[in-house]
């Protein structure tokens, strides 16, 4: 009885062995719950964070595409100011107003109060080609069916920067200038509907006769 008492292990450390190893066991069960927890809290974070970096990818899309339309418009202003400024001076008023009538080259022949952008759209999808206008200190002393235009002095527009002196002769006055104005404002408008919206450029400046 002796001999099998010590052959015999005691039973206190298997019963200890086994509760570490079941012990163990739970917490790595434990473990993987609270990692599927965390990413279930973890999930409308992370979604929020797709969504807002979309909003400003696609932001950023739309004020390049705003900034490449401004570049546009800008370009085309320009281009009409130089244009204007290798026509002869005195015939800028006949060349920019809105009577086809009176062009020096014969009735439809000049470039007229308004130009098109091919690269941008209109406000008014019945008028797709009014995206610019020339803007002069115009007064029309005839009629609309029969208009007569004429440069004017006392024309007030901000823009244009009138009321002022057009002739040099230190007066301002109601006559018509056309023939004697030695210094001519002009405001290149520019409205287009873009990806932010509707548009509006303004590109403003004097042109002036020198005699050489």
């Amino acid at each position: 009885m002796e001999m099998l008492s010590t052959l015999l292990p005691p039973s206190k450390p298997l019963l200890k062995s086994q509760r570490t190893c079941h012990s163990g066991h739970l917490a790595r069960r434990s473990q993987r719950g609270l990692t599927i927890i965390e990413v279930v809290i973890a999930m409308p974070v992370v979604l929020v964070a797709l969504g807002m970096l979309v909003q400003m990818m696609s932001t950023g899309g739309r004020l390049r595409d705003a900034g490449r339309e401004d570049g546009i418009a800008s370009t085309a202003a320009q281009t009409v100011v130089e244009e204007m400024r290798n026509e002869n001076f005195g015939s800028l008023l006949a060349l920019y107003n809105s009577d086809p009538l009176d062009d020096p080259g014969g009735p439809g022949t000049a470039p007229g109060n308004t130009f098109n952008v091919a690269e941008l759209a209109g406000l008014d999808p019945n008028l797709p080609d009014l995206i610019g206008e020339v803007i002069l200190p115009t007064w029309n002393a005839g009629s609309v069916v029969a208009p007569s235009w004429q440069i004017r002095e006392d024309v007030p527009n901000d823009l244009l920067g009138t009321p002022r002196d057009l002739n040099g002769d230190a007066v301002i006055d109601d006559l018509d200038h056309s023939g004697d104005c030695t210094l001519l404002p002009v405001v290149i408008v520019v409205r287009w509907r873009g990806r932010l919206g509707p548009r509006e450029i303004r590109l403003c400046t004097v042109l002036a006769e020198f005699y050489g």
